[in-house]
């Protein structure tokens, strides 16, 4: 009967979860499942060792769900069940002309990234699209430009690589070197995605150029791993993964019930923009106290003080405390003490170190007084946050 399931669906989904992306897509799906109709789910993830799904239908699959992995298209071709695919269509609709699609709104992502930096006063802008030609890479460029020019400002893009610079980075990153030299300062750069921001930060530090005084950049995806573990610390907008695995499911078990005959194309937008360090505007903080922010980031656990901090920056020790009391919103104590806050809670949720290891590696004389300022800080002692998970 139509709409009625006679079993419980058995759904092959090929997903790589070594990205964020996909680990914001997987949950999605899942929370689908435990609010609806409960699944068989088998997860493909290409892994190496990782037993594959060769014949589908075998399997006793009802339907499928791909996102990322091209290289499955002839598998799920070949079965022939209900399939969603939570790409961009280039890679499917030539083999798969009856899937359905659950892709992101890219002129959406280009738009956020506009509007962030006008906000901010930015004044000159650029686009760093992609190293291949994507599809969704030239729609972030042309919202983004369109963006700006509907508010007066022109855009200068970085692309159209040769064939060598796409294949070899060293040719693309001297290229880039003498592009990113030529800008204005400061301008602003949105970058296709985060590992290519990755790149573009790092030859902006190749070519002398400071991030975000000279140049500020914002990634997308907010893969966390990489913004994370930079310097600075990377800004990204972060589209609605989640809710783009939610849409794929929902729409995966309407085409199951096959109260859902035609294929469908839906969009998801953007969850929110993650401000990191590599996007302030060069004007709103003193070029001295950005200096003395990445001296604490990059020596907080040691044992630093004011002192070192202002010799860093190159004033006298009340200068440093006045520069930072203006554009910080603190003090250069506060601020030490803070970043190696964070840095406990980290290992705290990350690691399985002894309490008292922790607080020498972040810097704290003692363990009681690491106990004390912890409990000050958070109402919580460091045992209860490790318990709870961090929340």
């Amino acid at each position: 009967m139509k709409g009625l399931l006679q079993k419980t669906p058995k759904v092959a989904l090929f997903l790589a979860t070594n990205e964020k992306a996909g680990r914001d897509k997987l949950q999605g799906v899942l929370r689908y499942v435990r609010l609806h109709t409960p699944w068989n789910i088998h997860l493909v993830e290409n892994r190496i060792g990782e037993q594959q799904l060769g014949d589908l239908r075998a399997w006793g699959a009802t339907g499928v769900i791909v996102a990322r992995m091209p290289e499955s298209v002839g598998t799920v071709a070949r079965a022939g069940l209900p399939t969603l695919v939570m790409d961009s269509p280039v890679f499917y609709e030539a083999r798969l002309p009856r899937a359905s699609f659950v892709t992101c709104d890219s002129a959406a992502v280009g738009r956020a990234g506009a509007e962030a930096f006008l906000r901010q006063g930015f004044r000159h802008f650029g686009y760093v699209a992609d190293a291949q030609s994507w599809d969704w890479s030239d729609q972030r460029c042309r919202a983004f430009r369109d963006c700006l020019a509907q508010a007066g400002y022109p855009c200068a893009v970085y692309g159209g690589l040769t064939a060598r610079a796409r294949s070899d980075w060293a040719t693309d990153q001297e290229r880039m070197a003498r592009w990113l030299q030529a800008l204005p300062r400061p301008t602003a750069l949105l970058v296709a995605r985060d590992g290519r921001a990755r790149q573009v930060l790092e030859t902006c530090q190749l070519a002398g150029l400071d991030v975000p005084g000279h140049i500020a950049i914002l990634g997308v995806d907010n893969e966390e791993v990489l913004c994370e573990n930079t310097t600075p610390t990377l800004s990204s907008i972060q589209p609605d993964f989640e809710a783009a695995g939610y849409q794929a499911a929902h729409l995966l078990e309407q085409l199951m019930r096959r109260t859902l005959r035609n294929p469908q194309t839906l969009s998801y937008g953007v969850k929110q923009i993650v401000v990191r360090e590599s996007s302030r505007l060069a004007q709103s903080v003193d070029r001295r106290c950005l200096r003395g922010q990445e001296f604490i980031r990059l020596n907080a656990c040691a044992d630093i003080g004011v002192p070192d901090i202002a010799r860093h920056m190159g004033v006298s020790r009340r200068m440093a405390e006045v520069l930072f009391r203006k554009h910080v919103g603190q003090s250069i104590l506060d601020e030490i003490q803070q970043t190696r806050l964070a840095r406990l809670k980290t290992f705290l949720c990350e690691t399985a170190l002894p309490i008292g290891q922790i607080s020498e590696q972040c810097g704290y004389q003692t363990e009681m007084h690491a106990k004390r300022l912890f409990k000050r800080q958070t109402g919580m002692t460091m045992r209860q946050f490790r318990k709870a998970g961090g929340r």
